[in-house]
């Protein structure tokens, strides 16, 4: 079974992900942009219940147009 790793930048959130994932996707909407620093985001969505996070995380959020 694969598994895959992802942390922050500083190291202090780590998560794993196991298996494959339910949906790949890009967006190149305006935020995405802003958040990747990029024209598009890459983004792949696992079920909960196959992900395992470790460390310590804060809130973030940003308000919508609506």
């Amino acid at each position: 079974m694969t598994s895959r790793v992802a942390s922050c930048s500083c190291g202090q959130l780590r998560l794993t992900c196991e298996g494959e994932p339910v949906r790949v996707s890009i967006c190149h909407c305006l935020e995405c942009q802003k958040r990747t620093g990029s024209v598009f985001a890459a983004q792949a969505r696992f079920p909960r219940e196959v992900v395992t996070i470790e460390g310590r995380a804060t809130e973030w959020t940003r308000a919508g147009d609506s």
